[in-house]
């Protein structure tokens, strides 16, 4: 079960597997939900626009038309009319009569005997319209049906239809349901078919509907008809007239009298009962489409895209002409979900793997590359790439990498290199490590000549790591050349080759690679501690602080895995979980009715990256947590003049609401000078202070004088590493404005430290 689990995250952990999830759920949802209907219907409708054929001829329309209610003066015909009607119609040897209305019988109408005796004279072959009634039964039902009497000799037939959404189409059922049992749709009675009645069908509006042979009622009345056009033929007798209020909009053909709807589908039925297929079908292979171009650049690769617009425009079409009726919308949508995700989700990648600055291919593409290599991999680090970059004025970067590069492949010429900052990297194609060594000498003899950019001329500095442990994937032999490289550097060597005997360098090496991956697992988390306010004996605030718990060798160091972190330009992904946990507690706090702030540790070195306030505003904004109610903890700076890019980006970090606290006060460079430069609002009093203040003057008088000085610059004073009863009365006695140590709370859990606010609030108030 847990290798189904580890299986299982490991697949979700592709973000190209979650697109295809989440873009098949849309078609599902849509699918099941019927919501697609109206795109569907247009889309039908569309294609019966380009479909649209004659008429067979075989049913014939007896209209009831303008001329007829002119000619006769009237606003409705009679049933003697109808009568007469029916007479002559058998006297053409027409094979069947429809009446496409419901007809009243009422025994005050003096055409009613007529009528009867028409329908007696014409036995079993006179249909009778039945519709719902106005106070009856919703849904496909039958109320109002012809009476008794009528259908002593004649048959009823429903002349109900579904309305789609938005009027874009109408389905019509075999049967309906009635007073008197199941009765045949006009359509069904017909073609001869029998269905159900929880059975529709779409009729094929590609019918045209002008095409069908139509007659005024009002000939026929008077015997003014070629008996050779209804010989034979089916009739329906329909109401056109705008007096009736019978005009409907025809899917791609505009409005038309309602009964041409029951002659279209009587025709259509008559071809043949159409197969719905459903939206399945289609989604199914469309998913078989997208599942085959997972990989980059290939989801909507020519391939692909030709076997999308096979499924979802030529098949359906196609289809439509054997009266094969498939939904596409569902599939659609998980397409266009599908294709639209991942070439954004390409693009991103692209973006990720490519050095902004020089163009060329960037380290993450080697740090993403999971198979072993029988190639020696080198790091060559620019010692001085950075002041050569930043004493141009125009962006000159890419000049610069090529130009490196060009010499790179003058004795390596097969090579790809990848770029990050001053760092190049390449699986060299020299099997021989002494051959490698002999190569990368003969380059730094090359490259002290000097480079020239823009005129100048540049003097080049390099120094080399390596890695030739081909039983490694590339992705963790990444950071152990690039540490060989900065090994190198620092023992000014040219070439520095990675020894994996060297156990703990080793061990560090990999901390490196595990970072992300302890992340995603779960490894690393965040423990909270909590700050008492002194005056009110209330938490008030707490500090999040970051944990690793290895599977292996269990909790480690976070100086250790920080210090690797920091080195290796790794801290912005800790610092921004570490903030995105802190943020949603303080949100779960505030819910459960705790007004909190939250602290979180900032590096030095990610003072200094320009992206540090919006991932920050961001995270704020998708749990919607107000920025005063987040501190960041600063330990140390660069320099503390108002022209440094540090003191720039703090005043920019507080001029968005976000609190600043000094930590650690009292050692390394957290002294005076911050107080008077630093626009912080907090400052942390460091443990080593706090705890040697009960047994020695010194301390405590320091201690003091910290809180006053603090105090007289309109700054909070935090105790941090109070773990005495006895440290708490001293500094409450010197108005210490809050503490923070095991005497409160050791750092746990978020859950654990909500559990312990809640039973101090209880007791508090109890």
């Amino acid at each position: 079960m847990s290798d189904l689990r580890t299986r299982t995250a490991k697949v979700w952990k592709s973000a190209r597997f979650r697109i295809v999830f989440w873009a098949a759920l849309t078609g599902i949802v849509l699918g099941i939900t019927g919501a697609a209907l109206p795109l569907e219907d247009v889309l039908v409708n569309g294609r019966t626009w380009l479909r649209l054929h004659p008429s067979k001829g075989e049913i014939v329309m007896v209209l009831q038309d303008g001329k007829t209610l002119e000619e006769l003066e009237v606003l409705d015909v009679t049933r003697a009319d109808d009568a007469q009607v029916i007479r002559n119609l058998q006297g053409a040897g027409v094979k069947r009569v429809f009446i496409n209305r419901f007809l009243d019988d009422s025994a005050k109408d003096p055409g009613r005997g007529q009528f009867l005796e028409a329908l007696k004279a014409f036995p079993e072959r006179v249909f009778l319209g039945a519709m719902p009634a106005k106070d009856g039964p919703r849904g496909n039902y039958a109320a109002a049906m012809p009476s008794r009497a009528f259908l002593e000799h004649a048959r009823a037939v429903s002349l109900l239809a579904l309305d789609h959404p938005f009027n874009l189409s109408k389905s019509l059922p075999f049967s309906s349901n009635s007073p008197k049992g199941v009765v045949p749709s006009l359509a069904a009675s017909i073609a001869g078919v029998s269905r159900p009645a929880d059975r529709v069908f779409r009729p094929d509006y590609a019918i045209d509907y002008t095409t069908i042979p139509t007659v005024s009622y009002v000939d026929i009345l008077k015997g003014r008809f070629d008996k050779a056009t209804v010989r034979g033929k089916d009739i329906i007798i329909a109401p056109s007239a705008e007096v009736y209020h019978d005009l409907h909009t025809l899917p791609a053909q505009g409005y038309a009298p309602g009964a041409f709807f029951h002659a279209i589908a009587a025709e259509t039925l008559k071809e043949g009962v159409p197969i719905e297929m459903g939206w399945l079908p289609a989604f199914l292979v469309v998913l078989g489409v997208i599942l085959t171009g997972l990989g980059r650049g290939r989801v909507l690769d020519v391939y692909r895209f030709s076997g999308l617009v096979g499924v979802l425009i030529v098949a359906p079409l196609a289809l439509d002409q054997f009266r094969i009726q498939v939904d596409i919308v569902p599939a659609i949508a998980m397409a266009a979900v599908a294709v639209f995700r991942m070439r954004n989700l390409d693009r991103v990648e692209v973006a990720g793997e490519t050095n902004s600055g020089s163009g060329m291919p960037s380290v993450q593409v080697l740090r993403k590359y999971e198979a072993v290599s029988s190639r020696i991999l080198v790091a060559l680090q620019i010692r001085n790439y950075g002041a050569i970059i930043g004493s141009f004025a125009e962006h000159v970067e890419a000049q610069v990498a090529n130009e490196i590069v060009r010499r790179i492949r003058i004795s390596d010429s097969e090579v790809r290199v990848y770029h990050e900052g001053g760092m190049f990297m390449w699986l060299s194609t020299i099997r021989s490590t002494f051959d490698l060594f002999e190569n990368l000498e003969g380059l730094h003899r090359i490259v002290q000549n000097g480079i020239q950019v823009g005129g100048l001329d540049i003097d080049l500095s390099f120094n080399c790591g390596i890695d030739s442990e081909f039983d490694r994937p590339v992705s963790s032999r990444v950071a152990s050349a690039m540490q060989s490289a900065e090994e190198a550097v620092r023992n000014d060597e040219l070439v520095y080759k990675f020894d994996s005997r060297k156990h703990e360098a080793q061990w560090e090496i990999s901390l490196l690679t595990q970072l992300d991956r302890a992340i995603d697992n779960g490894e690393v988390w965040v423990a909270y501690q909590p700050k008492l306010d002194v005056a009110s004996n209330r938490v008030t605030g707490a500090e999040a602080l970051v944990r690793w718990t290895h599977p292996e060798r269990g909790p480690i160091s976070p100086d250790k895995f920080i210090r690797i972190a920091e080195e290796f330009h790794r801290i912005e992904r800790i610092t921004r979980f570490v903030i995105d946990d802190a943020v949603r507690c303080a949100v779960e706090l505030r819910r459960h009715g705790f007004d909190m702030t939250v602290s979180v540790n900032i590096s030095a070195q990610l003072l200094r990256n320009p992206g540090l306030p919006g991932m920050i505003a961001e995270i704020l904004a998708t749990y919607g947590l107000s920025a005063e109610m987040l501190i960041l903890e600063i330990t140390e700076t660069d320099r503390l003049d108002r022209s440094s890019r540090t003191f720039q980006m703090l005043q920019k970090l507080v001029q968005s609401g976000i609190r600043l606290s000094i930590d650690d006060f009292g050692t390394g460079n957290a002294t005076i000078d911050y107080l008077r430069y630093l626009p912080a609002t907090e400052v942390k009093i460091d443990k080593v202070f706090i705890q040697a203040m009960e047994g020695n003057k010194e301390d405590l008088l320091l201690v003091q004088s910290i809180i006053e000085m603090a105090h007289s610059q309109d700054r909070t004073v935090v105790a941090e590493g109070v773990e005495t009863q006895a440290a708490l009365e001293i500094l409450r006695a010197m108005q210490c404005d809050a503490i923070q140590g095991y005497y409160v709370s050791r750092p746990v859990p978020f859950r654990d430290l909500l559990t312990q606010i809640v039973g101090r609030e209880a007791r508090q108030t109890g």
